[in-house]
C-alpha cells in the first residue's frame, strides 16, 4: 500500500494548504494586496468570493476521497497479478469480480454467437490453465459516486473489513456532483456552509480514508484474496 499511501498524504498537503487559505478567508474585511505595474493596489475579498472558495473544498475533499479508493483498489489487483495468482487460488469474491469482468467486456463488444463462444472459451483457457488473473482499473466504476456507503458495498465485494463512520461523505458527494453538473451554483453551495463544518468534514474524510487503508493493508497482509 505505499504508493496508495504516498498518494494520500501528498493530497492530503494540498488539501491542508487549501484549508489553511480558506482559515485565513474566515475574517471579517479581509483584503488583498498586490503589484500592478509599480504600482501597490488593494482588493477588499468579497462575502460571495469566500462562499465561493468554501464550495471549491468540496471538489478538493471529493478529490482526495476517489483517489484514495481507486488506487486502493488497484493495489489489490496489482498484488493479485505480482503473485501470479490464476482462478482458482482466488477468494471466491475475486473470481466473481473477474467473471464480472469478462462478462463486461462481452457487452461492449458485437455480441454475436461467435464471440460468446469465443469468450466463453478465453475464459474456460484462463481457470483450466491457471493462467495469472489480470483485473484491470478500467473496470473500477466508481467515478462521482463515491461515499461511505459504495465503500461499505465495496468492502462486501472484496472481503476486506468494514471502515466505520464516514458521515459527511456523502454530503461531499452530492455538493461535488451538484457543482460537476451545473446544478448549483459554487456560491450557492458555499453560502450554506461555515469554515468551521467545512473543518469538521475535512477531519472526518482524513480519519476515515486512514481507516480505510489500514483496511485494505490488513486485508493484502493476511493474504485474504486467497482461496482458503
Amino acid at each position: 500500500m505505499d504508493r496508495t499511501k504516498r498518494d494520500f498524504l501528498n493530497r492530503k498537503e494540498e488539501v491542508e494548504e487549501y484549508f489553511l487559505f480558506l482559515k485565513i478567508l474566515n475574517n471579517d474585511n479581509i483584503s488583498i494586496k498586490y503589484t500592478h505595474g509599480r504600482e501597490e493596489k488593494e482588493k477588499n475579498i468579497s462575502n460571495k468570493l469566500q462562499r465561493i472558495f468554501i464550495a471549491n473544498s468540496f471538489l478538493i475533499l471529493y478529490n482526495i476521497i476517489e483517489s484514495t479508493v481507486r488506487n486502493s483498489i488497484i493495489e489489490i489487483y496489482d498484488k493479485i497479478k505480482d503473485d501470479g495468482i490464476g482462478y482458482q487460488n482466488l477468494s471466491h469474491n475475486l473470481q466473481k469480480i473477474w467473471v464480472n469482468q469478462k462478462i463486461d467486456n462481452l457487452k461492449e463488444g458485437a455480441f454475436n454467437h461467435s464471440t460468446l463462444q469465443s469468450n466463453i472459451q478465453n475464459i474456460a483457457d484462463n481457470i483450466l490453465t491457471q493462467e495469472i488473473i489480470i483485473l484491470s482499473s478500467d473496470n473500477i466504476d466508481i467515478s462521482g459516486n463515491i461515499d461511505a456507503q459504495k465503500i461499505r458495498e465495496l468492502a462486501d465485494r472484496f472481503g476486506f473489513e468494514k471502515s466505520r463512520d464516514g458521515r459527511y461523505l456523502e454530503d461531499i458527494k452530492k455538493k461535488r456532483n451538484r457543482l460537476a453538473h451545473g446544478e448549483q451554483t459554487f456560491h450557492d453551495i458555499g453560502k450554506d456552509f461555515s469554515f468551521n463544518q467545512l473543518n469538521d468534514f475535512k477531519e472526518n474524510t482524513f480519519d476515515y480514508l486512514e481507516n480505510v487503508i489500514e483496511k485494505i493493508e490488513v486485508f493484502l497482509e493476511r493474504e485474504e484474496y486467497l482461496a482458503r
